[in-house]
């Protein structure tokens, strides 16, 4: 994953503490949407968990190029 010159991901910080913040509310947010009887909540959530998974591998690149 290309990582851009602000350390971010769509706008969210891939600072550690701030990720693993923002990535359970994500997580949160996909377990309601997922339990829900909306129409399209299934999509909704599928969508929140495959953007929630793409924010931490964004934030494990940054912490592991920082290791370098």
């Amino acid at each position: 994953m290309t990582l851009n010159k602000s350390n971010t991901f769509k706008g969210l910080s891939l600072q550690p503490g701030d990720a693993f913040r923002q990535i359970a509310i994500m997580i949160e947010a996909g377990m309601i949407f997922s339990v829900s009887d909306l129409e399209d909540s299934s999509d909704l959530s599928d969508f929140i968990f495959q953007q929630a998974r793409l924010y931490a591998e964004a934030a494990n690149d940054l912490a592991m190029e920082k290791l370098k």
